[in-house]
């Protein structure tokens, strides 16, 4: 999908809201453990906003040109890996010691009597762990949403408009009243409307219309078409246009 693409800003939305989601997420994980909210990390929770909202914009770009449609779950899947791996991969890259001879070494500041302590490696693995789980569900809930506000099925005959205009000329017959189109659930249905008996010829003829919609696409765009070819003499007004007309004669204008 393009960045032009007006329904870019409502997927942008939907990212602001992932990092309003994980920004309470991450509060009341903190709030459940019995972690201490003085002044000094309080002002720090309060940076960690703007910077959750700021991160989540720039993973919706990649996302939004790698997604190319399906499920909803296909969907969260993309922006899970992206939104984890942009965190997780320079940590691992910069902070994480891979020399296993030093990793695992105890600090010298610390007495041979203490207890337990979590070495730096052990942290940052903590860390990227903790990073992974709290994604999870602010992913998975505005995948859910964006699917089914910005990316709708029933949007999709707007992303074939000029393919439509291109692929009815040259091809249309005098008895051809109007076509109607319809895209759901990745199934592309055409109506043609005659002013006589439907023949062979009018159904090749919108089966070549089909075609070079098809064409213009991935086939896992437009994997199913219907074709109806069928006699009508009302009004135009009163015909079904499933999601618009593509043609319409110009005397029934």
């Amino acid at each position: 999908m393009k960045l032009t693409d007006k329904r870019f800003w409502k997927f942008e939305a939907m990212m602001l809201l992932c990092g309003v989601l994980l920004f309470f997420l991450l509060c009341s994980a903190l709030i459940y453990n019995g972690a201490e909210i003085d002044s000094g990390s309080g002002f720090m929770l309060i940076l960690l906003f703007p910077v959750l909202l700021f991160y989540f914009s720039i993973c919706g770009i990649p996302v939004w040109l790698l997604y190319k449609g399906g499920s909803w779950l296909k969907l969260a899947g993309c922006l899970y890996f992206i939104s984890s791996l942009l965190v997780i991969a320079p940590i691992m890259t910069f902070i994480y010691d891979w020399n296993l001879a030093t990793a695992n070494m105890r600090p010298e500041n610390i007495p041979i009597d203490a207890g337990k302590f979590f070495t730096d490696n052990e942290f940052t693995v903590i860390i990227c762990v903790g990073w992974a789980m709290l994604l999870i569900i602010p992913v998975v809930f505005t995948s859910y949403l964006s699917k089914r506000w910005v990316m709708k099925d029933n949007q999709g005959h707007e992303w074939i408009i000029d393919s439509e205009s291109r692929a009815i000329q040259g091809n249309l017959q005098s008895n051809v009243r109007a076509i109607a189109i319809g895209y759901r659930y990745n199934r592309l249905t055409l109506k043609c409307y005659l002013d006589s008996l439907p023949s062979e010829q009018d159904k090749e003829m919108l089966s070549d219309i089909a075609e070079e919609i098809i064409s213009d696409f991935p086939p896992d765009k437009i994997p199913r078409t219907t074709e109806i070819c069928e006699f009508s003499n009302v009004p135009i007004s009163e015909l079904d246009k499933l999601d618009s007309f593509i043609y319409i004669r110009f005397d029934e204008l």
